[in-house]
């Protein structure tokens, strides 16, 4: 079995004369978490979107568990970028019963989705008034609906505060023990120092640092050396 789920190779996207992103290089091995990191506005949702088709790129190459990317593969990827898309006016299960029908799937996954992310006991309450947490649990849960093999998720704890980020973290190291690979786009090093298995660090739309994260070691010592090394 091939040890990587995705891998791209010299990926870019140029909008116009900006290169947004450039040669990026990414391998992201099975059942990990891998924190795709640098600061805001580096390239990290471009590249992101890429994978998932939302964009296409000008360059390079993206393989999806040993295959070019095709459509047929999206349906084992699973994402949460830029925040979920959510009915204000409908409830949690009612979110999820929108997107099975879309998706063509039972409904008997509503109840496990929503367990996995902590949101069985919302009852009729409406997504509108969730609070932010609630309101990325949720768009977590519509993600996980297909069984991905793959989830991406870019920044999924903005505005969060400390308890809810904490809990974020837990969810986020419990995918992998159920098969499930997760891409982690964050600017905040502190969400991910503890749960990420690999990082790489992207600044200007190039990848600077690639490599294994080492728990015992300072992955913002890391981060900042390899930013203002320019990756040199």
């Amino acid at each position: 079995m091939n040890d990587l789920i995705l891998e791209t190779t010299s990926l870019s996207k140029q909008f116009g004369k900006q290169l947004a992103v450039n040669g990026v290089s990414l391998q992201i091995k099975r059942n990990s978490v891998y924190g795709l990191l640098g600061p805001n506005g580096a390239g990290k949702t471009t590249t992101l979107k890429m994978i998932i088709e939302l964009l296409q790129p000008t360059s390079g190459k993206i393989i999806f568990d040993g295959e070019p990317l095709q459509r047929k593969h999206l349906a084992r990827i699973g994402s949460l970028i830029e925040g979920p898309a959510l009915y204000g006016n409908l409830t949690a299960v009612e979110n999820l019963m929108v997107h099975t029908k879309l998706l063509g799937i039972s409904q008997e996954k509503i109840n496990e989705v929503l367990e996995t992310v902590d949101l069985t006991n919302t009852g009729k309450k409406l997504a509108s008034q969730f609070s932010l947490g609630m309101k990325q649990r949720l768009g977590i849960a519509i993600a996980l609906l297909g069984d991905p093999e793959l989830l991406i998720l870019d920044e999924p704890t903005n505005g969060l505060d400390p308890v809810g980020i904490h809990e974020m973290r837990g969810l986020f190291a419990s995918f992998p023990q159920k098969g499930i690979t997760v891409i982690l786009s964050s600017h905040i090093l502190s969400e991910v120092a503890q749960v990420v298995d690999a990082v790489g660090i992207i600044s200007d739309g190039r990848l600077l640092y690639q490599g294994k994260a080492n728990h015992e070691d300072n992955l913002e010592d890391l981060y900042m050396d390899v930013i203002k090394g320019g990756g040199k």
